[in-house]
């Protein structure tokens, strides 16, 4: 395995070409691993190595291009730089087409082969920079310690080297939107806009306007299926297009598979997001992640309100692995700041449909549990009825009247 020591990776079987060409950019500062044997070469490389690759296009048993072809299904984003005779051109050309740095003619251009190694070594450290970004952010802020949230991570690392549409498909709660941020902030549409649109039967007339927002950003569209069968033309057309003018990612409760089975989108949609769906796991299927995540939610919190971090005792956490959390991440992550605070210990915070000593007829638990959810949102927003009516998205006058049935007031909740 080569060592990040060095610089360029110099494939030729010729070896008075190698020595040549060792000698030059040894001159010019680099280190460079000389290699006649190009069977061999794609075995020294590892994982992430900041470096370029520098190969002959011509050789026997395998040429550059092949070669090319190898390196790049491990690692599709590493520079190579190809050395071609005269009549080989119209190959090299065919090359840069298929994901080559560029390529250089013989006789080779000192000057000129030196600063496209320079060029091409820059962009390897910013990709290789960027990567170590997203490893840190992802396994920072994608908490957890399940077989799910570490193929999770890894499969949006991969993702946002691309800018192809992605599917994210799951129960409310479970990190689906979390994922399409994620993907924005990281990938190559970070510095344009993210734009969200929640569709609805009848109200789809607006996409041409979140089109032209979202140019040269993300576009995140809940609810796909709600467009027309020419809307959803468009969209397939746009991400067919050589350069894509935004990212797409669409967010659903069913795979794809069952959308397009019950004909509630065109075959063409389907394939757009085919090889790049996501299912997003309920914490019911990963408990592992519980304690985590509620340690995170809850340091975060205690870090916004400055209060001390609260002792979290062993039967607690127990407790919050055989609970079902119906609103999964959304869910706990408001239960831990709920919990940051002291206001409602967390037992309290259990579904009401749950440890009850006698039956219980439905409207009244339907009742409680409403009453438990308004008491949460004042608890979290602290009384402050607009921002409390925005998190439920409901109109402030039904908040009044349902906080009167209940004889809850905002003042009881501000610090």
């Amino acid at each position: 395995m080569l060592s990040d020591e060095y610089s360029v990776l110099l494939i030729d079987d010729d070896a008075d070409v190698l020595d040549a060409y060792t000698l030059l950019l040894e001159q010019a500062g680099y280190r460079v691993c000389a290699c006649n044997n190009p069977y061999d070469a794609r075995n020294w490389l590892q994982a992430d190595w900041p470096g370029i690759v520098l190969s002959d296009v011509c050789m026997p048993g395998c040429n550059g291009i092949e070669l090319m072809a190898l390196f790049h299904q491990d690692d599709n984003q590493l520079p190579i730089l190809l050395i071609t005779g005269h009549g080989d051109v119209p190959m090299a050309v065919d090359a840069v087409k298929k994901g080559a740095w560029d390529f250089l003619q013989k006789p080779v251009d000192p000057g000129k082969l030196l600063l496209q190694v320079a060029e091409a070594l820059q962009q390897r450290k910013s990709v290789i920079a960027r990567r170590h970004y997203c490893q840190q952010k992802l396994q920072v802020e994608l908490v957890g310690y399940s077989d799910w949230i570490n193929q999770y991570r890894q499969r949006l690392q991969q993702l946002a080297e691309t800018d192809l549409a992605v599917w994210f498909y799951g129960e409310p709660g479970t990190g689906r939107m979390t994922g399409a941020r994620y993907l924005h902030q990281l990938g190559r549409s970070a510095q344009g806009p993210l734009i969200r649109a929640e569709l609805t039967i009848g109200n789809t007339a607006q996409l041409d306007e979140l089109i032209a927002q979202a140019q040269g950003g993300t576009l995140v569209l809940s609810h796909i299926a709600c467009l027309t069968r020419e809307q959803q033309h468009q969209l397939v057309h746009l991400q067919s297009q050589e350069r894509r003018p935004f990212r797409l990612i669409g967010i659903g409760t069913t795979s794809l598979v069952e959308l397009a089975a019950t004909n509630q989108i065109v075959a063409e949609l389907y394939y757009c997001f085919a090889m790049t769906q996501i299912a997003c796991q309920p914490l019911s299927l990963r408990p592992d992640d519980i304690e985590p995540l509620f340690r995170h939610y809850l340091q975060k919190a205690c870090l916004r309100l400055n209060h001390p971090i609260p002792e979290v005792d062993g039967e607690l956490l127990k407790g919050m692995r055989r609970r079902v959390w119906l609103s999964n991440v959304r869910e706990l992550a408001n239960a831990a700041e709920l919990f940051a605070v002291g206001l409602l210990p967390l037992a309290e915070t259990a579904n009401p449909q749950l440890h009850m000593p006698e039956p219980t007829p439905l409207d009244r638990r339907v009742e409680e549990y409403e009453r438990q959810i308004i008491t949460e949102a004042l608890n979290i927003h602290q009384g402050r009825i607009n921002e409390v009516a925005e998190y439920l998205q409901v109109p402030r006058k039904k908040l009044y009247l349902r906080m009167r049935k209940y004889g809850l007031s905002k003042e009881h909740y501000k610090f």
